[in-house]
């Protein structure tokens, strides 16, 4: 009875403001981001309109695809080899679905305003974090892991750094294309810096690199037809990558410790990046064994404790192989890669079909993922995942103003 009265359009506005918020809440508080969701979701059926919404999301190929791979998870859920584990990921994955759902109610006057709203908590988090690396915030409960004496604060390191590479390539569009005042380029110019320096000292080798293929190619696209400004770009930024790894230790240590951890892979295999090694190889056996469909939605702890055991048994098992295409081969064979893969080029001809200035962006947030995704199961945990889906819905709906 409280929302007869009320005009259907005034709920959607107060979805879009609640899409606001969440942008806010993304990077601090799963529990706030699940109120928010919830929030979201409730007004969005008390909204009606579903047919006029499902023609949205039925127009928008990536809403597609990602509406796709999910529904695939739930059939691949039905030869699992463990059901439990099979609804545990699929309760992970719901994620997903956050997607078509705020591409089908976000207007396009509040895109910028919820980039904003995650732009500012960013800041706060990063902010937060150089509090911890000068040791300012010791005896307040903001770090992550304190055990590691962690410097980033509210979630781990793994998702942190593609979050504040994105955040970082995302301050430099809107210096390069907005028109802004002198003082709000300084400032856009000031946390491009800190952001950037911050990336390498707080760990996370994934991000690290995704940020670094990322801007190169950010800089690359944006000036493909000035050769001069691309080149001059890309050598100060590798010039600047080069000089944080001779005069960081913590840069330099991760990335030597990768390096010389795989040239040593068989004397000393008992190493984060042997194990990842140990990891792929087992997968891929698994993967030979049932390529076309998998083992189901849910089964690759079990299957990889078995196959750990038969080739491998001095080493420790593992629920993920720290690489989401494997991950996906093995539980959902060929098709599901075919299907992961889609959703990427889905995203593609999507960025391609929209004529406006931000195609660079939309461009570079594929790359970063598709790189990441390398070393992790990023379309997987909560804030990486609910990241990915809260960006692609804001970027890949239609033409936009600005972000």
């Amino acid at each position: 009875m409280i929302f007869k009265n009320i005009n259907k359009e005034k709920i959607d506005l107060w979805i879009n403001y609640l899409i606001v918020v969440l942008g806010l809440t993304l990077p601090i508080s799963v529990a706030a981001n699940n109120i928010v969701l919830g929030l979201i979701f409730i007004l969005w059926l008390l909204a009606g309109n579903y047919r006029e919404r499902w023609e949205i999301i039925r127009k928008n190929r990536a809403a597609i695809a990602i509406l796709l791979f999910f529904s695939f998870q739930i059939v691949a859920l039905l030869y699992s080899s463990d059901v439990k584990e099979g609804l545990k990921i699929l309760g992970k994955e719901r994620l997903l679905l956050v997607m078509p759902l705020i591409l089908s109610v976000i207007r396009r006057d509040f895109i910028p305003k919820a980039f904003s709203a995650f732009l500012f908590s960013m800041f706060v988090s990063e902010i937060i974090s150089y509090g911890l690396y000068f040791g300012i915030y010791d005896t307040l409960p903001w770090r992550h892991d304190s055990s590691r004496h962690d410097i980033v604060p509210f979630m781990s390191h793994i998702s942190y750094t593609p979050m504040l590479a994105f955040s970082v390539i995302l301050l430099l569009h809107r210096l390069l294309e907005e028109q802004t005042a002198k003082p709000i380029k300084m400032l856009y110019s000031l946390f491009i810096l800190t952001m950037s320096f911050n990336i390498f000292i707080s760990g996370g080798r994934a991000g690290q690199i995704g940020f670094i293929v990322s801007i190169l190619f950010y800089i690359g696209y944006r000036y493909r037809q000035e050769i001069k400004k691309m080149t001059l770009f890309m050598t100060l930024i590798l010039t600047s990558v080069a000089l944080l790894y001779l005069f960081n230790p913590s840069f330099h240590n991760r990335i030597s410790l990768a390096y010389h951890n795989a040239l040593k892979f068989q004397r000393n295999p008992n190493t984060s990046v042997g194990l990842r090694i140990n990891f792929a190889i087992n997968s891929l056996e698994l993967i030979k064994r049932r390529p076309i469909f998998g083992y189901g939605t849910g089964s690759f702890p079990s299957e990889y404790k078995c196959i750990n055991k038969q080739l491998s048994p001095n080493f420790i098992s593992t629920v993920q192989p720290h690489n989401f295409y494997l991950l996906t081969l093995v539980q959902f064979g060929v098709i599901g890669l075919i299907l992961l893969l889609y959703i990427f080029y889905s995203f593609w001809m999507v960025a391609l079909e929209i004529d406006d200035k931000h195609k660079s962006i939309r461009y570079t947030f594929l790359i970063l993922f598709m790189i990441i995704m390398l070393s992790d199961s990023y379309l997987l945990g909560h804030h990486t995942t609910l990241f990915f889906v809260f960006v692609s819905s804001l970027l890949f709906k239609e033409k936009i103003e600005n972000v």
